[in-house]
Parts: structure tokens; sequence; C-alpha cells
């Protein structure tokens, strides 16, 4: 699932085709001038198929300061253009219109959506010298934390949960982040987590 190091991964989908009610996200982040921003996204549907899988970049005048590629996974040249990068702006809509209506299953999700809430154009006047209230994003879905279960708990290490990568051994069987950190192998853990102890996670975390 991870590609060799010197591989270029070019952006997959959207395949709206591919949409089921409850799909699955993993977001990688990288550090910039204006805090941590969204590097990589990746959207699995129920049977852990790829829905969408892309790289980002961003406009002038915000500059990537690192791509924090020991834990993202993320080189400089997956953030180039060139190489297949999306611009924020244009990911972000294509995952609104890929969330409405569903379901989202995420791992800590609230840590992914906030990057992808982001108001783009606010942090951009604000380092232009204007400065305005920030407008997020809305999103139109319901969502799921694998994190949160309660019946996880117990592989919890501290105060903020288990960790995906701790799930995907107890509790799958599997080890996961054992080469290059790929959001793609997170999603598919966490959908897998998910339908692992979907009835009760619907029964805790249904509104």
């Amino acid at each position: 699932m991870n590609a060799p190091s010197n591989q270029i991964m070019m952006p997959v989908g959207p395949h709206h085709d591919l949409l089921t009610e409850k799909i699955a996200i993993d977001c990688e982040m990288m550090r910039s001038n204006i805090g941590q921003v969204l590097g990589r996204v990746s959207v699995i549907n129920y049977n852990s198929q790829t829905i969408f899988d892309t790289f980002v970049c961003y406009p002038q005048p915000i500059h990537v300061t690192n791509t924090s590629e020991q834990y993202s996974g993320i080189r400089w040249s997956d953030i180039d253009p060139q190489n297949g990068a999306q611009p924020f702006l244009q990911v972000q809509a294509q995952l609104v219109e890929i969330f409405r209506g569903r379901i989202v299953i995420g791992h800590d999700i609230e840590k992914d959506l906030r990057v992808i809430r982001m108001d783009l154009q606010t942090h951009t006047l604000r380092l232009e010298g204007v400065y305005q209230i920030e407008t997020p994003v809305k999103l139109d879905m319901k969502t799921r934390d694998t994190q949160k279960y309660t019946g996880y708990s117990q592989y919890a290490i501290g105060p903020h949960g288990p960790s995906l990568k701790t799930l995907a051994l107890e509790v799958l069987g599997r080890p996961i982040k054992m080469g290059r950190i790929s959001s793609v192998e997170d999603a598919v853990a966490t959908m897998a987590v998910y339908r692992n102890a979907e009835a009760g996670i619907e029964q805790e975390q249904a509104k």
C-alpha cells in the first residue's frame, strides 16, 4: 500500500460513483507560515475503495515551512503542482461535495476537519495586513470518531484515546505505519476499526 520512495503519486478521483453512505477520511498535515495546514487527504468508501486521494499545494503568500515527512510521509516533491498536487481551495470544494449528506468516519476526526474547514482567504488577507473574522467552511455531514469509542478505551495510553496504530494492531491484528506514512492506509485502517465495532459506535455516537 505504500509507494516506493522515488515514485510520484498522482491524484486519485474524486470517484463519485464509488461513494457509499459511510466513508472514512485521513489527513496528513504540514507546517506553514499560517500554522498547520492540509498536506494530503484520502477518502475511502465502506468497502475500502479509494474515492479521493491527493496532495495539496498553496498560493502565495502562504509558504509551507516543513512537510513533517517523518510523521506525514509528505516530501517536498509531492506538493509541487507539476507533480499533481492540487490547490487547497480546489481540494476543499471537492471534499465539501464528497461529504455532503454522508457519515464521515475518522480517527480524531476533528483534527482533520479543522484543516479541511480552513478559511484560506482570511489567512491570505491577514498575511497582507488586512484583518477580518475567520469564517470556516461549513460541512454538511455527520461524523463518527473511532478514537472516542469507549469500547476501545482499554487501548489508550494517556488522556487522548488510543492511537490508530495501536488499534490496527490490537483490534485488526495487523501493523500499519511500518514504511512511508500513507493516508490511504490510515483511512482503510480507520474504516476497518469502525466496522469491527460498528454497532457499538453507532449506539454511542449517532445523533
